[in-house]
């Protein structure tokens, strides 16, 4: 909690203090949040997305990404089956800020790397129990905005087209939309 409070209060008092070179940035986004419920079917899923990087250069940030994924799929016919899986990567990125002086950043951000995931289902009529784990690529590529609420905390929305290619498949594509936050905490 004292790192969060220490964020609120730093920053710079320009307003592109946050994204010059030397300024470390954490964050937290989120995407794919789904409850669906029917008279046959439960369904949940949903991501996080934790984040850490650094300013190589002014409006140059490059960092690692750590998304963390849950879906739960329970049908109830067949004396019910449900579907489970858990997805954790590591994805490198590289963002880049159009240079501004407003609290309205707009930024476009790259990223590529692994995901594993591990995959049960059990249940019906035949009694199935079957796991998987899958590694697979994944990269994206998006366009994003951020609006600084202070110096040093930006909320932000990306859109980004992803491609996911693995063990089983030869790849697939979708677009996404995650919201979170950054702090943004500069060298002293």
């Amino acid at each position: 909690m004292s790192l969060l409070a220490a964020a609120l209060l730093a920053g710079g008092s320009a307003a592109q203090a946050q994204t010059t070179q030397g300024t470390h940035v954490l964050g937290l986004s989120g995407g794919s949040f789904t409850y669906q419920k029917s008279d046959l079917t439960k369904r949940f899923s949903g991501t996080l997305i934790p984040t850490a990087g650094v300013f190589l250069a002014d409006n140059v940030a490059l960092g690692v990404a750590v998304p963390i994924s849950y879906n739960r799929l329970k049908v109830d016919v067949a004396d019910g089956i449900t579907n489970r899986a858990l997805s954790v990567g590591v994805l490198p990125w590289l963002r880049y800020y159009l240079p501004s002086e407003s609290k309205h950043r707009l930024f476009g951000e790259l990223s590529a790397g692994g995901v594993l995931t591990s995959s049960h289902a059990d249940g019906g009529i035949s009694g199935i129990n079957y796991s998987s784990t899958d590694v697979s690529f994944a990269g994206s590529a998006g366009l994003g905005y951020s609006y600084f609420i202070t110096p040093a905390v930006g909320l932000e929305g990306l859109l980004a087209y992803q491609r996911i290619s693995g063990n089983h498949d030869s790849g697939s594509g979708a677009l996404s939309l995650n919201l979170g936050f950054r702090i943004y905490l500069p060298r002293n």
